[in-house]
């Protein structure tokens, strides 16, 4: 469904914003208000409902907020006094005021190398249960048991993720809905899920009480619901209980399947988890670059500083350091790759049984070039979470990087399904043009790449990746282009840090025109 206003049209779907029919390059966090402000046209709205519909509720400063209002306006022309698409209503919010027009018919005005990658994108799964895990709503003013409702609802991911003939959307995906005001029949079909749980916590004192739905998405009838008290410290026995239930009511033939409690170290700490939050939203928010990995990389230390058991925010930074060192966005690569084996070593240490943990651990050890040890931590991470799409993609990127080219790839496309809604969706589709690259697929990684790059216009690497595949295709002007492109994003780019990063084929490749 296309959302059409003056000469603009919005795509949700694939996600792109189009003036006469030309791409406008956009960041996703203006993208994504842009797309919200239109879905709620109806209202004013205020920054509160920004912050809990665009930033999932996260911490999220007024000048970054203002920042992202500002980027959506000059992105559709909107400056000035004249405000015809998003006027400002003092003392009480904004609200989008164009008049818009919905359309089925998808534009033919892509680029052919975009909507090459772009119709790829999974059709829903029809063939088995699918379902998605919404995080559950704290009905009281209690932060602890916010923490404590969301680790009930991850680990009802986690468990019924692996159940055979279940496909389960991830944790980033499903999380996105954090504060919730989209119907669930619209979550369903951008998400691709046929049923959803959802939940909610209030508390009374030291008694919790719990309360999970299952519903039929298209109809909105609810199969099934209950509710429990326990007190506090009982909570994490509840999972195991209310995934039975639910698989009761989609396959009775799956009751069988033989489950183990999945007990995830988490730390009591809500500021822990404030910082280790922020880290995560530093990046979501402001892309991979130098400054929001320095903001993550600050905020993690914090978050460990608070609680120097959260195994978590260790295996998070661990990888950040790792990501940082590969795309020489770090001061020094090789301390950068010291850090990351230390803090993922402990991280394990601390928790070996989370998959998140060894998910983030594995990558970064296979990342700095322990390869053997990192494949093993992510095999046992989807094993014991088949939902956890950051370790399916991992894994997949480390496959490659062993010449199971073909094997490597699937896994990258299936965790890059099994979440569709994750921040995280631009930087590993950069990596599967990389991947695809290797594979000799020049057509495929090219479309991949320039979709990358066009989704985060400060990602150089998707476009030196755009640059070494157009060189394969024998287009060096358009390579020499896209060369100049990545120059004046980092002007101090060189290609031993390209080398770092993509290989010695890249740099082969791309030398003769690098000069």
């Amino acid at each position: 469904m296309l959302i059409l206003f003056d000469d603009f049209a919005l795509d949700d779907r694939r996600r792109e914003l189009r003036a006469h029919g030309v791409i406008v390059p956009i960041e996703p966090q203006v993208f994504d208000l842009l797309s919200f402000l239109i879905a709620n046209r109806d209202r004013v709205v205020s920054k509160d409902d920004l912050i809990a519909g665009v930033w999932g509720g996260r911490i999220v400063s007024d000048s970054t907020l203002d920042s992202r209002i500002n980027a959506a306006r000059r992105a559709i022309g909107d400056s000035g006094k004249e405000q015809r698409f998003i006027r400002t209503f003092a003392r009480k919010g904004i609200r989008f005021v164009g008049e818009v027009r919905q359309e089925n018919d998808i534009s033919s005005s892509r680029a052919p190398v975009v909507a090459a990658v772009l119709d790829e994108v999974p059709s829903p799964i029809t063939d088995r249960p699918s379902i998605a895990v919404l995080p559950f709503e704290n009905m009281s003013e209690d932060r602890g048991l916010e923490l404590i409702a969301n680790g009930l609802a991850e680990d009802i991911i986690a468990l019924l993720a692996r159940v055979p003939g279940f496909f389960v959307i991830a944790r980033a995906s499903s999380f996105a809905y954090m504060q919730r005001s989209t119907e669930l029949r619209q979550i369903a079909e951008e998400l691709g899920v046929r049923y959803i749980v959802t939940g909610s916590a209030r508390a009374s004192g030291e008694r919790v009480r719990i309360a999970v739905q299952l519903v039929e998405a298209e109809s909105g009838n609810q199969l099934w619901g209950s509710r429990y008290d326990v007190e506090r410290g009982d909570t994490l026995q509840l999972q195991d209980e209310i995934a039975r239930q639910i698989m009761m009511e989609l396959e009775p033939a799956l009751t069988k399947a033989d489950f183990s409690i999945i007990r995830r170290r988490r730390t009591e700490s809500v500021d822990a988890w404030s910082h280790y939050r922020a880290a995560a939203g530093a990046i979501a928010i402001n892309g991979w670059n130098e400054e929001s990995i320095a903001e993550a990389i600050r905020r993690l230390h914090q978050a460990i500083a608070t609680d120097k058991n959260f195994a978590l925010a260790r295996a998070l930074l661990a990888l950040t350091y790792a990501f940082g060192a590969n795309m020489s966005l770090v001061d020094d690569p090789e301390i950068a790759k010291a850090y990351a084996r230390e803090q993922a070593e402990r991280a394990i240490a601390i928790d070996a049984n989370a998959p998140d943990v060894l998910g983030f651990a594995g990558c970064a050890l296979a990342d700095i070039g322990e390869h053997d040890r990192g494949v093993q931590l992510l095999q046992i991470a989807v094993e014991l979470d088949p939902s956890n799409a950051q370790a399916q993609v991992a894994l997949g990127a480390a496959f490659i990087r062993s010449g199971r080219y073909e094997e490597g790839i699937r896994s990258m496309r299936f965790g890059m399904r099994s979440s569709p809604k994750d921040f995280r969706l631009t930087f590993w589709s950069m990596i599967l043009a990389h991947a695809l690259a290797c594979a000799g697929h020049y057509d495929e990684a090219l479309a991949e790449a320039t979709a990358a790059a066009r989704r985060d216009g400060r990602l150089y690497g998707a476009r030196v990746i755009s640059a070494w595949m157009l060189i394969k295709l024998d287009r060096d002007e358009e390579a020499r282009q896209a060369l100049s492109d990545v120059r004046r994003l980092r002007p101090a780019l060189n290609l031993n840090a390209i080398r770092r990063f993509l290989g010695e084929e890249a740099v082969t490749d791309l030398q003769p025109l690098w000069e």
